[in-house]
């Protein structure tokens, strides 16, 4: 898929329209993303200061609940500082891995084809399925070009029946709780988008929950 008409292709730089929680989980996706990512060595930011700032946002998220035209401000101050680090880090990307799909695809951002003409969405893949927190699964995938979102399933019957979740913004960090600790299960996701509505499910992954 990389060098195939790649000059398409284009991270999608909108974020600010993004609704708060979204722009929290494309932070966790870029900064898992980009961490020791060799397509990209010269980050014009740090990955600890948008961690910090997505940390910040995340307060003034929850104090903003609490009302007043303040913690609102402060709110929306947070989340343009996050926006403003992310945004960086989207150009930075873009022009690095203009030519490479898979480098672009690999950095937590959500790319998309700029050809108007809408096709079948690829099939995503799992990377890794991690089971180091008790009672919880983070699946991380690969997404593909114009998946707007994801949808995993399990199965704790060999694949016999499925057990859909609640849909994810983004590939890289899926996280399935709660799971029951010493239960096998079968693992698959998909993307949502294209012009069928979804792609293929990709492979399935077994793993036991901890």
């Amino acid at each position: 898929m990389a060098n195939s008409q790649t000059n398409n292709y284009r991270i999608v730089t909108g974020i600010s329209k993004y609704a708060d929680n979204d722009v929290v989980n494309l932070s966790l996706d870029v900064e898992d993303g980009l961490l020791n990512n060799p397509a990209f060595l010269n980050l014009p930011v740090k990955l600890t200061d948008v961690a910090t700032a997505r940390l910040t946002f995340v307060a003034a998220m929850t104090d903003a609940r609490k009302l007043g035209t303040d913690r609102t401000r402060l709110k929306l101050a947070a989340k343009q500082a996050l926006v403003d680090l992310l945004l960086k880090l989207a150009f930075y990307c873009q022009g690095e891995a203009i030519h490479n799909l898979d480098a672009l695809l690999s950095t937590g951002f959500e790319v998309v084809n700029t050809n108007r003409t809408s096709g079948p969405l690829d099939t995503p893949a799992i990377i890794a399925i991690l089971n180091n927190v008790s009672g919880q699964l983070t699946v991380r995938g690969q997404g593909v070009v114009n998946g707007r979102m994801y949808k995993v399933r399990t199965s704790t019957d060999g694949g016999k029946s499925w057990t859909e979740w609640p849909q994810f913004n983004g590939a890289r960090l899926m996280v399935l709780a709660p799971t029951v600790p010493g239960t096998v299960y079968l693992v698959a996701f998909c993307a949502l988008g294209g012009s069928t509505g979804q792609s293929a499910w990709s492979n399935p992954v077994s793993i036991m929950s901890t």
